[in-house]
């Protein structure tokens, strides 16, 4: 009969605890600070133990050449972000170019938001659904 209500409260021990440990907000993803992730148009992430929340929000230009296609330019993409650090929102906007190699980096108070990659790459013929867009991105510590 001890041995049942030790464990009975050991159990009610751990549930509490669990229960105790910050969870993200409703509609948001945890990543963690360095850790590349992927968002897709209108996914939201918080970064882990930092006050700052991102949401993919649009793909307001997307001129990249198509592939299969010849073309004077290589075109670029830009992704638009809102972010919130510190209950202060605001937009950031980030371009790629096909030939960039590294990130295209914004600078948010005390973090640098950094773009790697934007997916699906435009197809001839082919109209892409906004709902289709991902971004491979990280966040770091600026400075």
């Amino acid at each position: 009969m001890r041995i049942l209500k030790n464990s009975i409260l050991m159990i009610c021990i751990l549930a509490l605890a669990t229960a105790c440990k910050e969870k993200p907000k409703a509609g948001y993803s945890t990543v963690k600070i360095d850790d590349f992730f992927e968002l897709k148009m209108g996914e939201s992430v918080v970064v882990a133990d930092n006050d700052l929340k991102l949401t993919f929000t649009s793909v307001p230009e997307d001129s990249r050449c198509p592939k299969f296609t010849n073309c004077i330019q290589e075109g670029q993409v830009k992704v638009s972000l809102s972010v919130g650090i510190a209950g202060k929102g605001q937009v950031v906007e980030l371009i790629r170019k096909p030939s960039d190699t590294g990130a295209t980096t914004a600078t948010v108070g005390k973090f640098k938001v950094q773009l790697y990659d934007v997916q699906p790459f435009p197809e001839s013929g082919k109209k892409i659904n906004p709902a289709d867009y991902k971004a491979r991105l990280a966040v770091r510590k600026a400075g």
